[in-house]
């Protein structure tokens, strides 16, 4: 991905959900084999929260 992803100053819709909310998210993009863009977007935000269950894919 040639381009990072800057929070904004407003939350994203992704920075609002819960952590368990998206953790479902980021595993239902990997089944649904969605851009790696997006996925990338979602580990971005999973790392801001130090959480470590990309790790595993």
């Amino acid at each position: 991905m040639d381009t990072y992803f800057h929070p904004s100053p407003r939350p994203s819709s992704l920075e609002l959900l819960s952590n368990e909310q998206l953790m479902n998210i980021y595993e239902l993009a990997l089944e649904a084999k969605a851009s790696p863009d997006f996925i990338q977007i979602i580990r971005n935000v999973l790392t801001t929260r130090n959480l470590s269950g990309t790790q595993h894919h």
